[in-house]
């Protein structure tokens, strides 16, 4: 069972040198509909610093370029995603709503901080392990922002991302999914290509929030049919594969799980679909199609360093070749990865298959320990010690 948390959830898994949670690395997870935040981090220090007029400013031409039709929906996300997932702003994001009571901007922003806030009060434990402090809090939170985005529907003339929002916590409340696509279609009327309230819904439509596989492929078939761009099929593709691998990895199937991570590979293009399609496969010790994924990654993605570090490490504990493990290691150190340049250094440090050179060792050990890898900073002890014994009489 998962926990699908908030709106910015929606809008992202000491042996030879190594520690435990070393030996199998996983790669990092990425955030969903409003993700792309880093980008619009000055809309948040504006807010911060209460200067309501340039954010006024700054919403303008691209809320009038969406009315033009010049831009599209994922243009705005980013900078709503800075302002809903900074915390403390509640007091600003009043302030802007009072110096500018009929701004869609400044509505929308309150309602969609809202349902972040009523997230993180609510914490992401199941109902039986949450408080009903916390289950109050999460309520009254996203009914509060319910009001905001029902009131900003009024100031916009294309006000997807109300809708798309509203649908989202129609989700959290617990409410009808009759409800929730009528939500869907009234933004859909607006902008038939629209992605973000049909991703919403989408997830409204998972077991977990009281939907079926069944509802989610039925969807899906509806997407492909859909005026949306290419682009965004694919992503609505690739997410409902990816949630179906998800499903089969908890159910242990781990065939089925590296099939469909692989089908929403295939749908998207995203480096860590493939990632997780090996990683189900290993998980299942599937050792061969394991390979089989992370070759592939490596092959069409060689800028990603995740697919070396997992097929390095198939070389190096399944197929004992130690040439390859390293090259591997090293293609990966040499793109910035901790782990890789820990373990390149391990190997210089030790001189398994590589000559031995505690030069290179401490180069490859401080780069990783730059990170804050902790192993790398015990080896750096560890060659320490060593060059001290080498030099004793």
């Amino acid at each position: 069972m998962r926990i699908i948390k908030g709106f910015m959830g929606v809008l992202a898994l000491l042996s030879a040198g190594l520690s435990a949670a070393e030996v199998a690395p996983s790669e990092p997870g990425q955030a969903s509909v409003l993700a792309e935040a880093g980008p619009a981090l000055d809309v948040s220090t504006k807010l911060a610093a209460e200067k309501y007029a340039e954010l006024e400013k700054d919403f303008a031409p691209l809320l009038n370029a969406y009315l033009a039709g010049s831009a599209t929906e994922d243009n705005l996300a980013p900078k709503f995603a800075a302002l809903a997932g900074t915390p403390g702003l509640e007091s600003r994001l009043d302030g802007w709503v009072t110096a500018y009571p009929a701004s869609y901007s400044a509505r929308l922003s309150r309602g969609l901080y809202r349902i972040a806030d009523a997230w993180r009060s609510r914490g992401d434990k199941f109902s039986d392990r949450t408080t009903d402090a916390q289950l109050k809090g999460f309520t009254d939170g996203l009914n509060q922002a319910a009001a905001d985005l029902n009131a900003s529907i009024k100031l916009y003339a294309k006000p997807v991302w109300s809708y798309t929002a509203l649908i989202q916590i129609s989700r959290g409340l617990g409410g009808k999914r009759d409800d929730a696509r009528q939500l869907l279609d009234k933004a859909l009327t607006i902008d038939p290509q629209a992605y973000g309230p049909r991703m919403e819904y989408q997830i409204m439509l998972t077991p977990k929030w009281g939907g079926s596989v069944d509802l989610m492929e039925g969807f899906a078939r509806e997407c492909r049919q859909s005026a949306m761009s290419k682009q965004n099929k694919d992503r609505i593709e690739a997410w409902h594969h990816a949630y179906l691998g998800e499903d089969a990895l908890m159910a242990r199937d781990y065939r089925r799980a590296s099939d469909e991570y692989l089908k929403a590979y295939e749908a998207g293009h995203e480096p860590r679909r493939l990632f997780q399609s090996g990683q189900a496969a290993m998980d299942g010790s599937l050792v061969n199609l394991a390979f089989q994924r992370f070759d592939a990654l490596v092959k069409a993605h060689p800028q990603y360093p995740f697919g070396y570090n997992k097929r390095g490490w198939l070389y190096e504990s399944q197929f004992k070749s130690d040439e390859k493990a390293f090259k591997d290691y090293l293609a990966s150190a040499e793109l910035g990865n901790s782990y890789a340049q820990n373990r390149v250094g391990w190997w210089y440090m030790t001189g398994r298959s590589v000559p031995k050179n505690y030069d290179q060792a401490e180069l490859y050990f401080r780069r990783a320990a730059a990170q804050n890898n902790d192993t790398a900073v015990a080896n750096l002890k560890s060659l320490k010690a060593l060059r001290n014994a080498a030099a004793a009489p």
